[in-house]
């Protein structure tokens, strides 16, 4: 069987940090308060999502959200008051991971795979993606179109609508698993990279 005709399980993942927009967060001070995944069956005829998880999670050195990062996010202060810490979320990942064994994750831009290396580092936390490809969705979408643009407008671009709230880990996975099902170019690229 050709790699284009093969099917393969892609994990797709979407973090959401804390954050703050007056003053912004000094460079590496934001924390993971959300992991949004969709996991999907990948085949030259679309992604078939096969299930999804969403984690949220306690933040440790800031944990008060600001009011930016709650409009931003629409993760409410209780939300994160009550998830499990890092530590916790990542073995529900881990877990995750060992009941699908998906083939590689991919995210929309380098973003999510710095930021779980570098805290999982930092937090001395075992990183359960390490050992796995990412594939970075919104450089393929680029080559493929000519357009390095954020997910909403690759959504709009691709002729779809956005669905969900933007900025929700969960949500967003979701419209990047449609877009690599919509967008053949897309998918294709994809495809040859697992």
């Amino acid at each position: 069987m050709s790699k284009m005709n093969k099917l393969s399980k892609l994990l797709l993942i979407d973090l959401e940090c804390t954050c703050n927009d007056d003053p912004p967060l000094p460079k590496g001070e934001a924390e993971i308060i959300e992991i949004g995944m969709v996991l999907g069956q990948l085949g030259s005829k679309g992604f078939t999502v096969i299930d999804e998880l969403q984690l949220y999670i306690q933040p440790t050195a800031r944990p008060i959200l600001t009011r930016f990062c709650t409009e931003l996010t629409g993760i409410e202060q209780k939300t994160v008051n009550d998830a499990p810490l890092l530590k916790a979320a990542l073995k529900q990942l881990a877990d995750f991971l060992e009941k699908h064994s998906p083939s590689a994750w991919g995210s929309w831009g380098k973003f999510d795979a710095r930021q779980i290396e570098m805290e999982t580092a930092n937090k001395s936390l075992p990183n359960p993606l390490a050992s796995m490809p990412h594939h970075n969705i919104k450089q393929l979408f680029a080559r493929k179109r000519g357009h390095r643009v954020g997910l909403a407008r690759a959504v709009q671009l691709s002729g779809l609508s956005f669905q969900g709230r933007h900025h929700s880990g969960l949500d967003d996975t979701r419209n990047i698993g449609r877009l690599i099902d919509h967008d053949d170019l897309l998918r294709e690229a994809v495809m040859k990279r697992i």
